[in-house]
């Protein structure tokens, strides 16, 4: 059973994390499995610690990853929101907009 999301879906940090795991291996079959693209996965690849829980096995992976996270909501909060996935066209928004 699939559950329904959307753009606006919650997820956790955690969450969010598995999902572009998920995505980049799924990329990462799909394109022939490029070295560059396996070495990330093999650096965000989660491994078990002492504490119990879970950590990328690049240890500076997860700092960096909160980091972003923290500036992504950050951005989030503000009216204009996270502007970084956007597609610009000579530092200017499409006029077009896609119909789905």
């Amino acid at each position: 059973m699939t559950t329904p999301i959307a753009m606006d879906t919650s997820v956790t940090l955690r969450q969010a994390f598995l999902v572009m795991f998920a995505y980049l291996e799924e990329y990462y079959e799909s394109v022939g499995k490029p070295d560059e693209i396996g070495c990330l996965l093999s650096e965000i690849s989660l491994w078990d610690t002492e504490s119990g829980g879970k950590e990328p096995m690049d240890g500076a992976v997860f700092p960096q990853w909160l980091n972003c996270a923290s500036a992504v909501l950050a951005a989030e909060a503000r009216p204009e929101g996270y502007r970084g996935a956007d597609i610009l066209f000579d530092d200017k928004s499409p006029t077009l907009k896609v119909q789905r």
